[in-house]
């Protein structure tokens, strides 16, 4: 009878995923990028239950579940780099991040592969919020944009590395990335926890990390590929130990 029921809704569950497929290119509920969404939907649902002001979760619930405070990560909670990923400030903060994350990164993951793909999206976190911390230690901060950026920031790195082999692809592909630049900074603007120098340190640490790691063809190379390479090494060895070491 089990059999039966889960045969029986077997074609309600495709279709529910070819729906899901037309809004996020890609789709497909086993890749990390969707699973990390769920846990960050369910830890904003967990937030609210702990205690909210007005629909949002209170600077106290967030500072627990591990937002990022400059003074605290000063005393060794280093956790608070990576943790403000999956916490956020309202329910539009998240929907946006969500969306925004969810529509990059199911083609971006099937370019690079799950584990890399889950290396680029926490060490872009991590990068983003040192850089913001470093900056502006007295922030609450929280959000997944600090990911979602570096997201943008491997697509400018490919863009860049491949640029000669895009054609009339280029004004395009550069009008989408501008917009959606634009529009995330805007939205971030209207969230008091969300995090500007985050948003920028995630899109550095991406493009920097997305040059370092890249593998292209030799055929496909610009001639100045090795030095683009050993600039973003270099770059991001001084932005990591800058942000230690302040």
């Amino acid at each position: 009878q089990r059999v039966a029921m889960a045969w029986n809704n077997l074609p309600q569950m495709q279709e529910e995923e070819q729906f899901a497929a037309l809004i996020f290119p890609g789709f497909d509920a086993n890749a990390f990028i969707w699973q990390v969404t769920c846990w960050q939907v369910a830890e904003f649902v967990i937030s609210m239950c702990l205690g909210h002001n007005k629909a949002n979760p209170t600077p106290c619930v967030l500072y627990r579940l591990g937002a990022s405070w400059g003074p605290a990560i000063t005393r060794g909670a280093v956790w608070r780099l990576i943790a403000p990923v999956t916490l956020h400030a309202n329910l539009t903060h998240l929907l946006f991040n969500v969306f925004f994350q969810l529509r990059m990164g199911f083609g971006m993951e099937k370019q690079f592969g799950r584990e890399k793909m889950m290396a680029l999206y926490f060490a872009c976190g991590l990068i983003g919020n040192l850089v913001s911390v470093s900056l502006d230690p007295f922030k609450l901060a929280v959000g997944a944009s600090t990911a979602g950026f570096g997201l943008i920031g491997v697509w400018l790195a490919e863009i860049l590395l491949s640029w000669e082999l895009l054609g009339p692809a280029r004004e395009r592909t550069i009008i989408w990335i501008v917009f959606m630049l634009i529009s995330v900074t805007t939205m971030s603007s209207m969230t008091p926890n969300m995090d500007l120098f985050g948003h920028l340190g995630g899109a550095l640490g991406g493009f920097l990390l997305s040059i370092v790691i890249s593998d292209m063809r030799e055929q496909d190379r610009p001639e100045w590929y090795g030095q683009a390479r050993a600039a973003a090494a270099a770059a991001l060895a001084l932005v990591l130990a800058g942000g230690f070491t302040k």
